[in-house]
């Protein structure tokens, strides 16, 4: 079995048995089963597993496994995601800023990478902005009125 697999073999495991809050919670709970990741890595694993963050009673979120594949590559999750997290969409140049509720950037952001815009490059979150990189001006403006469809968020195109 290579790394990879048995990597995400344990990331499944560490996820089933513990309620894992943070990729530093979850790295750090790989180092203990001896296995060092880098955060690229383990978004990229977190990624391809299917993982998503989901709303603990209590507050706060925790990493969850899909209970089947299809369920996290339903168009509707990932657009109830713009729907229900983002606040307001920008756009200068080929960039769009995408504003989100405090601590739904990531979570939104997966959401447009999952859902595969031709006009998306390439996104980076923080806790209540994403960034989205676009080729053109135009292909931006795209974006924005994607997001407002979705959303009915007001916007600048």
């Amino acid at each position: 079995m290579n790394t990879r697999r048995v990597r995400q073999a344990t990331i499944r495991e560490l996820l089933q048995a513990e309620r894992i809050e943070t990729h530093q919670r979850l790295a750090e709970a790989l180092g203990r089963r001896g296995i060092e990741v880098s955060q690229s890595t383990l978004s990229k694993d977190l990624r391809e597993l299917g993982v998503v963050r989901v709303p603990r009673a209590g507050g706060g979120f925790r990493y969850s496994l899909p209970e089947g594949r299809g369920a996290y590559n339903d168009r509707g999750a990932f657009e109830r995601e713009l729907r229900d997290y983002v606040t307001g969409v920008d756009r200068a140049g080929n960039m769009t800023v995408i504003r989100t509720l405090s601590g739904h950037a990531q979570a939104v952001c997966e959401a447009v990478d999952r859902l595969e815009w031709t006009e998306v490059m390439g996104t980076l979150a923080g806790e209540n902005t994403i960034f989205v990189l676009a080729r053109t001006a135009s292909e931006a403006r795209a974006v924005v009125r994607r997001v407002i469809a979705i959303g009915g968020q007001e916007g600048d195109g």
